[in-house]
């Protein structure tokens, strides 16, 4: 049994996810899939798609969906309309233990229909401006996730604006220097710096001869910062035909995030992406 547990989620565009997500992603599971909502206003599913428990507010809701996560009898928390703040401080209180690594990041995954293969993206949502120590982390749990979606040795593209070192450019510094620590790595390849071109396109690689061991095959793109990340991650939503879906990750479950501006299909990409660090196989 898989169990979704969801704050403040009697919403009805939760209520299609669910209702999507029964039909379509438990069909492909051995196991069931089952979802409790908690939520301070009233029950918006008059067919018993989900079991219900009433909050006293949004604290409440909150509290008793990241319990549930807490007891060991959900699998995943998925936000309804709360703050992502207030869901994050509730799960990162010290007696839950629910904290598995130093540094909760975000991992995106993205079906572009030019790469016969998903990628990763990573830190588009979390992390606003990492330093070595911090990306270096924001790589571990990359990796770690990878191989959970069933990619034994990912190759791990750090991004800058160029392949070439640049000592006045940071995002160059950072890649060249979090690149070093995992250079005798052997469950992952992880270069940088990198450029987009050369990390995705193996056209672009030829053409500038690069040599370098990512050859337009990587696995998982690691942004230098926030900026850099949610601009990437936008302009392929907005101008691609991209599907894409993100999760927290780096505590015991992985973490769902959703927005009223989501369409059904990214939540529904979301919770399958969540799945599959569950499941070990690719979403």
């Amino acid at each position: 049994m898989i169990t979704v547990a969801i704050p403040m989620g009697s919403q009805p565009d939760i209520l299609t996810l669910v209702t999507r997500a029964r039909s379509e992603l438990a069909s492909t599971l051995a196991d069931k899939l089952q979802f409790v909502v908690f939520d301070s206003g009233s029950n918006v599913d008059q067919a018993d798609t989900w079991t219900f428990h009433q909050a006293r507010d949004e604290a409440d809701a909150v509290t008793q969906a990241v319990g549930l996560v807490a007891q060991g009898k959900a699998d995943i928390l998925l936000k309804g309309i709360v703050q992502t703040h207030t869901l994050l401080k509730e799960l990162l209180r010290p007696d839950y233990q629910l904290r598995l690594q130093k540094v909760l990041s975000h991992v995106a995954i993205i079906h572009l229909p030019q790469l016969n293969r998903p990628l990763l993206l990573s830190d588009a949502g979390m992390n606003i401006d990492p330093d070595e120590d911090r990306l270096a982390a924001i790589v571990e749990n990359a990796v770690g996730v990878a191989h959970q979606i069933g990619l034994p040795k990912p190759k791990v593209a750090l991004l800058s604006a160029a392949e070439n070192f640049n000592p006045k450019m940071p995002s160059s510094v950072l890649a060249q220097a979090v690149a070093k620590q995992f250079e005798t790595r052997s469950d992952a390849v992880i270069a940088g710096p990198i450029s987009l071109d050369l990390a995705l396109s193996p056209a672009s690689v030829a053409h500038k001869h690069y040599e370098g061991v990512i050859q337009g095959d990587a696995d998982v793109l690691i942004v230098p910062t926030i900026d850099v990340g949610n601009v990437l991650y936008k302009a392929l939503m907005l101008f691609t035909n991209a599907r894409s879906g993100g999760t927290i990750v780096g505590a015991k479950v992985p973490i769902v995030l959703t927005s009223r501006s989501d369409s059904v299909d990214s939540k529904l990409t979301a919770l399958a992406f969540a799945i599959a660090q569950l499941k070990g196989g690719a979403s």
